[in-house]
C-alpha cells in the first residue's frame, strides 16, 4: 500500500465492488485460480444487502433434472428475449452451486426422508426452487475467501470507477475504482487489472427492506460509458412493506406451502387472474390484480395463512432467521386471522435490467465485468421468478470471477494520473466542507422516494408522467452538486442519492424511448405490444452528456426454442389487469 496526498493506493489483480451472493463467488472462483483478490463492500460482507435478506430461496435443478424443459419454461416466460445459450450456462451452473451448499453444510429445507424440499417456483409450473438459510450461506462464503487469502475491504463506499484514460465516460478502458473508508473518510485508490461490480439492485432508499441496493454500480458503469440495456423493465411491485416492517418471511414461500390472497370479501381473487397459477403468477401480475381489487372498492387485501402445511412454520423456525414475528404474540395469531399486506411498485429489477454481460460477464467496457442483479439476466428474459435471481447472482459471480482472474494474467496495471487521483478525491468529499444548504441528503431521498408513493400512479405510466418523473431526477442531481454532508455518513446517503437519481433518470429516459407495453411495462399512451421492440434497448452516455439509444436484436446462436411472439397490437398483461380486460390473457 502507498500513501500519497492523504490517500491510499492499493493494486491488486481482480477488484470486486459488492460483497453479496455475486460478489462473493466472483471472489471465490477468482481466488481458486490464484488471482490477487480485493472484495469491497459499503457495509460488512455476510451481514448486509439482499443476498442477506433473500428469504432464502434459489432455483434448484437436480442432477435428474431434464434441463430443457426447465430452460423452455423460462425462455417462454421471459418472452423469448434472452440469450438461450445464458438459460442453459444458469440452469448447469446452479446445479453445481447446490452441491457446494450441500457440501458446506448451508441448511436446506428438507422431506422426512433427507431429500431436498422443493417446490413450484412462483410464476412457473415445472422449474422448481429450494428454501435455505442465506444468512448461514453468506458466512460459509466469506469463511471460504478469506480462507484463500483474499482481502475483503469492510465499510469502503466507493465513488468512481477508475478509467484509464482518466475520461467519463472513457475510451480506453476501466483500471479499478475510488472510495473513502465510511469511518475514517480515508481515500483509498485501489488500481486492478479486472474490475468487476456486484453491487446489487436498483432501489429507491427508503421504499423497500433493502435500504443500501441504490444502484450504485450500475450508476458508476453508466457514468464510465457502461451499457445498460431494458431499463424500463426496472420497473416491478413486491411485497416489501410487510416484509420491512413485520419481518415476514418470503412471499413465495408462503404461496409454495398454500397460503393465498383474499380481498375484503373472503374471496381467492388471483382465480380470475391466472387461475393455473394463482397466486404463483409473475409478481407483477400478482402486485397489479391486487392493485386492480383495490380500484374497485374490494381493499384491503390479505394474506391467508390458514391452508399453509405444517412445514412452513418449521421451517420458519429453522431457516428464517431463527424465527419470524409470526411466531409471537405481536401479531394476531396468523394460523387463524389473515394478515394485511400491502405491496409496493417502483424501482425493483431483479435481473430484468441492467449492465448487459457475455457469457462470462464482460460489459462493454474492456476490464469491467458486472455480477448478480446489477447485470441484465439474459437467461430468464423479463421474467424475474423467485429463485432464478439469486441463482443468476452465483452463477454470474462465479463467471465474472473466472474470467477476471484468467484475464488478469495478461494485463498489466496502467499508470493513471496523480491529477485524475486528486480530482477525484477532491469530487468524493467535497460534500463535507460546503457550506449548508436547504437540501439535505435525506431531503433527496425523501424527493425521489415520493415517486413511488402510490402502486397505481407508479404502474400506469405516460409520456407526461415520464417526463415529470425525470424533472424530479434532474432536481435532485442538480441539489446534490451543491448539498453539504455533515459527516461521513451523510456523505454516502448523498453519494447514494446521485446514484439513485443517474439510475431512475436512466429508467425514465428509457422507458420514454419505449413506444410500446411489454410485460410488466405499461404506458397507457401506447398500451399495444408493437414486434418492433421485439430486441435489447440500450443506453449508453456520450462524450457530450446525452443518452444514446440502440436497440440489438436477439442472439440466434444456441436457439432450441423458437420465439413464438403474440400477434401485433396484443394488450400486455398489466394493461389487461388495470382495464379489466384480464379474461383475454392466456397462461400457458
Amino acid at each position: 500500500m502507498e500513501g500519497r496526498a492523504g490517500m491510499d493506493i492499493l493494486e491488486t489483480d481482480v477488484l470486486i465492488i459488492g460483497g453479496g451472493f455475486a460478489g462473493c463467488w466472483a471472489a471465490l472462483r477468482a481466488a481458486d485460480l490464484k488471482a490477487t483478490v480485493t472484495l469491497v463492500d459499503k457495509a460488512y460482507v455476510s451481514r448486509s444487502g439482499a443476498s442477506t435478506m433473500s428469504g432464502g430461496i434459489t432455483t434448484c435443478p437436480l442432477d435428474s433434472d431434464d434441463l430443457d424443459i426447465w430452460a423452455e419454461e423460462f425462455v417462454v416466460r421471459g418472452g423469448y428475449m434472452c440469450d438461450q445459450r445464458w438459460t442453459y450456462q444458469l440452469l448447469e451452473r446452479q446445479r453445481e452451486r447446490i452441491k457446494d451448499y450441500i457440501r458446506w453444510g448451508v441448511p436446506i429445507s428438507r422431506n422426512a426422508d433427507g431429500s431436498i424440499r422443493r417446490f413450484a417456483s412462483r410464476g412457473m409450473v415445472n422449474v422448481r426452487g429450494m428454501q435455505y438459510q442465506p444468512k448461514v450461506a453468506m458466512r460459509e462464503l466469506r469463511r471460504q475467501i478469506t480462507a484463500r487469502g483474499a482481502r475483503i475491504l469492510d465499510r469502503l463506499f466507493v465513488t468512481e470507477l477508475l478509467t484509464a484514460d482518466g475520461e467519463w465516460p472513457t475510451r480506453t478502458g476501466i483500471a479499478g475504482a475510488v472510495g473513502f473508508d465510511v469511518y475514517t473518510g480515508r481515500f483509498v485508490v485501489i488500481k486492478a487489472k479486472r474490475t468487476i461490480v456486484s453491487t446489487g439492485m436498483i432501489a429507491m432508499k427508503g421504499t423497500h427492506r433493502v435500504d443500501n441496493d441504490c444502484g450504485d454500480g450500475a450508476a458508476m458503469a453508466f457514468r464510465a460509458g457502461g451499457r445498460l440495456v431494458d431499463m424500463e423493465f426496472t420497473f416491478g411491485g413486491t411485497f416489501n412493506v410487510l416484509m420491512k416492517k413485520f419481518d415476514f418471511p418470503s412471499y413465495n414461500v408462503a404461496v409454495a406451502h398454500g397460503a393465498r390472497l383474499i380481498n375484503a370479501r373472503g374471496e381467492r381473487f388471483m382465480q380470475q387472474y391466472d387461475p393455473q397459477r394463482l397466486e404463483r403468477s409473475e409478481l407483477s401480475h400478482v402486485v397489479a390484480a391486487f392493485a386492480k381489487e383495490i380500484i374497485d372498492g374490494r381493499g384491503p387485501v390479505y394474506v391467508d395463512l390458514r391452508h399453509v402445511d405444517d412445514s412452513y412454520w418449521s421451517d420458519i423456525a429453522k431457516l428464517h432467521r431463527g424465527g419470524s414475528i409470526l411466531l409471537t404474540d405481536h401479531v394476531p395469531d396468523p394460523k387463524s386471522n389473515p394478515l394485511p399486506i400491502e405491496p409496493t411498485w417502483g424501482l425493483w429489477a431483479s435481473g430484468r435490467s441492467g449492465l448487459q454481460i457475455d457469457l462470462g460477464a464482460r460489459t462493454n467496457l474492456c476490464g469491467l465485468l458486472a455480477a448478480g442483479s446489477v447485470a441484465k439476466n439474459d437467461a430468464t428474459g423479463t421474467h424475474a421468478s423467485a429463485g432464478s435471481p439469486t441463482a443468476f447472482c452465483k452463477v454470474s459471480g462465479w463467471h465474472a470471477g473466472e474470467t477476471a482472474a484468467t484475464e488478469s494474467r495478461q494485463s498489466q496495471h496502467p499508470v493513471i494520473s496523480r491529477d485524475v487521483l486528486m480530482m477525484l478525491q477532491e469530487q468524493a468529499l467535497a460534500p463535507l466542507h460546503r457550506t449548508p444548504t436547504r437540501k439535505t441528503a435525506d431531503d433527496l431521498h425523501d424527493d425521489l422516494a415520493r415517486l413511488e408513493a402510490s402502486v397505481v400512479n407508479g404502474m400506469i405510466l405516460n409520456a407526461d408522467k415520464l417526463t415529470r418523473m425525470l424533472d424530479t431526477t434532474e432536481a435532485v442531481l442538480d441539489a446534490g452538486r451543491a448539498s453539504r454532508a455533515s459527516d461521513l455518513h451523510d456523505l454516502v446517503k448523498l453519494h447514494e442519492a446521485r446514484n439513485v437519481a443517474t439510475c431512475s433518470g436512466v429508467v425514465y429516459r428509457c422507458a420514454l424511448d419505449r413506444t410500446e407495453s411489454r410485460e410488466q411495462f405499461f404506458r397507457e399512451d401506447f398500451p399495444l405490444a408493437d414486434p418492433t421492440w421485439f430486441c435489447w434497448h440500450g443506453a449508453t452516455l456520450a462524450a457530450d452528456g446525452k443518452v444514446v439509444f440502440d436497440r440489438q436484436g436477439f442472439p440466434t446462436e444456441g436457439i432450441r426454442f423458437a420465439p413464438q411472439l403474440p400477434d401485433a397490437g396484443g394488450l400486455g398483461p398489466i394493461g389487461a389487469i388495470v382495464r379489466g380486460e384480464h379474461e383475454a390473457l392466456v397462461h400457458a
